[in-house]
């Protein structure tokens, strides 16, 4: 099972209109998060739900938003064995949103890998 994973949003400085100021993690987090093709790791954030994939089993939680984080539970998941997928999305703990990338970490804090917004 994976444990609790919260995300934190950086927002990147800009001279235009609203500078400084950062996206609404509410709607941010909002949306695809990673490839939807077979074999790979995806997350979909929705209305305080998140479903996926960690390219071989399904996972499903629940996140909720407060003081800028996004905290998701523990994940349920299914438990097929599957050779040749990586399953690095199985050590989620926190993770950040970065421009069109959501990067995430382990419970050390250690980068893991990362997921591209997928807005197709």
């Amino acid at each position: 099972m994976i444990g609790v994973a919260s995300v934190s949003l950086f927002a990147a400085c800009s001279s235009g209109a609203g500078a400084g100021s950062a996206p609404d993690p509410e709607t941010a987090i909002v949306g695809t998060w990673g490839s939807s093709g077979k074999g790979q790791p995806n997350l979909v954030f929705d209305d305080g739900k998140v479903t996926g994939t960690d390219g071989c089993n399904g996972i499903s939680s629940t996140y909720t938003v407060a003081d800028g984080a996004i905290t998701v539970a523990r994940f349920m998941s299914t438990q097929m064995a599957c050779t040749g997928v990586d399953t690095w999305l199985r050590g989620i703990h926190s993770v950040e949103i970065d421009g069109d990338a959501l990067v995430v970490r382990n419970s050390a804090g250690d980068q893991i890998g990362t997921l591209d917004r997928n807005d197709g």
